[in-house]
C-alpha cells in the first residue's frame, strides 16, 4: 500500500485546490491556516501554509510557462 510523504501529500492537495478554486486557491489555503493558527493549531496551520506557497508556486509555473509559450 502507498503512503504519501508530507511532501506529496501537500503538492496534491495544492493541485486539488487549484482544480477546484481556480484562482483563489492560495486565498482559500491561507484563510484557512489563519483559522487554524487562532485555535491554536501551530502544525495544521503550518501545513496549509506549504500547501498555500504551493499553489502560488505552481501559478506562477503555469503563468511563466504560458508567458514562454506565447514568445516562442
Amino acid at each position: 500500500m502507498w503512503i504519501p510523504t508530507e511532501d506529496e501529500a501537500v503538492e496534491m492537495y495544492a493541485c486539488f485546490l487549484i482544480a477546484r478554486h481556480g484562482r483563489v486557491a492560495g486565498q482559500y489555503a491561507r484563510r484557512t491556516a489563519d483559522r487554524l493558527r487562532s485555535r491554536g493549531d501551530l502544525a495544521g496551520c503550518a501545513i496549509w501554509n506549504r500547501v498555500a506557497n504551493a499553489v502560488e508556486q505552481g501559478a506562477a509555473n503555469k503563468d511563466h510557462a504560458e508567458a514562454v509559450m506565447a514568445v516562442s
